[in-house]
């Protein structure tokens, strides 16, 4: 404690429970890498998770020994709960204690004042369902809840069951403030501020749609259309691999009008024409998101017609040999390794994407049917004898595409 004349200033305790679990006391801190023993650390963090109520023992025994046999859980409770009470006193020279035992319970000592991170990402979050506040109000408000989000609730046991519900709440209130403070920046159109906030709540959560098409329309916004087109691409392949479906029509829709803003309007046609060259050293079949794939697909079709190219289209399965479930375990790059060897043995013509999760599709030109499906069984057996993982097989069906018949017109030049 600290005197000032009569008056008596307690240290404030700082704890932090989002993107950590730390606790603070002037130049005092405590977190779990200091701790030892992981029963004490998950004693301080259930007690902080319900540190408005009083905790029974019961209850206590049950989070932290659920699934293990003791012979008096009792008493070894009460020696985690002393052990707690030492390591937070030694550890942060607090003069009061801040677990207390009362009428057969353990309770947070409400009388130490603290300041949780928490509480106040609360209280803001309820002044913003104030419908009184102006937009400049809550576009404060928005920004203060931003700023005290710094992670998930608790991230180190975000797995335990007592935790989890704290932590979809909290993200969820956090992802809400994100959007409404985006919206309003959006109207004044301060990109800048909206790259910077959706760029660190994607890092929190990357499969939070809103949060994408918010930072497409700020890098529009910014007239930096190549680097939204690269955000899409990655959106796209993320959510193809991680859950197997295609962003929304409004992501899709903003990455069109990414790619339809000319940057180089005033360029002589030679600099445009150099620009269109592929860099790299051509090698093997294109390979491209599935929008892009769809759109050579419709230009594949269109031409067909007149020009009598023999076109298929071929869809590779991936699965669980036996039909079992796909393992889990280095998946990501056992399908980077199919995909590879699908790429490099196809022709330069030939365009891949993938599909889903596990499908790749696959457009062949210039063939017979019988060499398009030669080439669709060499590339199946290629794969499955490759060994890339020997829990997975492939399958391989394939379709002739299917001509559009443009309506003749009578145009003049």
């Amino acid at each position: 404690m600290e005197k000032t004349g009569s008056k008596v200033n307690k240290r404030i305790l700082e704890i932090r429970m989002l993107g950590d679990f730390s606790f603070c006391s002037n130049d005092r801190m405590l977190s779990g890498d200091k701790v030892r023993g992981k029963q004490i650390w998950s004693l301080l963090e259930y007690i902080m998770v319900n540190r408005h109520n009083e905790i029974s023992m019961d209850g206590l025994i049950q989070a932290l020994w659920r699934d293990d046999e003791i012979e008096d859980p009792a008493n070894a409770l009460k020696n985690l709960a002393y052990r707690l009470r030492v390591t937070l006193k030694n550890s942060l020279d607090l003069e009061d204690e801040v677990i207390l035992y009362k009428h057969g319970a353990y309770v947070w000592n409400k009388n130490v004042p603290c300041i949780v991170d928490v509480d106040e990402l609360e209280a803001v979050y309820k002044e913003t369902q104030q419908k009184s506040l102006s937009k400049d109000e809550l576009l404060t408000r928005y920004r203060k809840m931003i700023n005290i989000y710094k992670g998930n609730f608790m991230p180190q046991s975000s797995f335990k069951e007592w935790i989890v519900p704290f932590n979809v709440y909290y993200q969820r209130i956090y992802m809400e403030s994100v959007a409404a403070c985006c919206e309003i920046l959006l109207e004044r159109e301060d990109f800048r501020s909206v790259e910077e906030i959706c760029h660190r709540a994607i890092v929190i959560d990357p499969f939070v749609e809103t949060n994408h098409a918010n930072l497409l329309k700020a890098l529009i916004g910014l007239k930096n259309h190549d680097k939204a087109v690269d955000h899409y691409n990655y959106v796209n392949k993320l959510f193809y691999d991680e859950l197997g479906v295609r962003p929304s029509d409004l992501v899709t829709k903003l990455y069109h009008d990414a790619t339809n803003k000319n940057t180089a309007l005033n360029q002589d046609i030679a600099l445009i024409k150099d620009n269109l060259k592929e860099v790299a050293k051509i090698l093997g079949a294109v390979y491209c998101n599935y929008e892009q794939f769809k759109m050579i697909y419709q230009l594949e079709a269109r031409a067909a017609l007149r020009s009598g190219k023999s076109i298929f289209i071929a869809l590779l399965t991936v699965t669980g040999k036996n039909k079992k479930e796909l393992p889990r375990e280095s998946l990501d790059v056992t399908f980077d390794k199919i995909k590879n060897a699908i790429v490099s043995s196809l022709r330069k013509d030939d365009v891949v994407t993938r599909y889903g999760r596990t499908q790749f599709l696959l457009l062949l030109s210039n063939l017979t049917y019988e060499d398009a499906n030669t080439v669709l069984n060499r590339l199946v057996w290629k794969i499955n004898e490759s060994g890339f993982h020997n829990s997975i097989e492939v399958f391989g069906q394939f379709q002739s595409l299917d001509p559009i018949e443009l309506e003749e017109r009578d145009v003049s030049i």
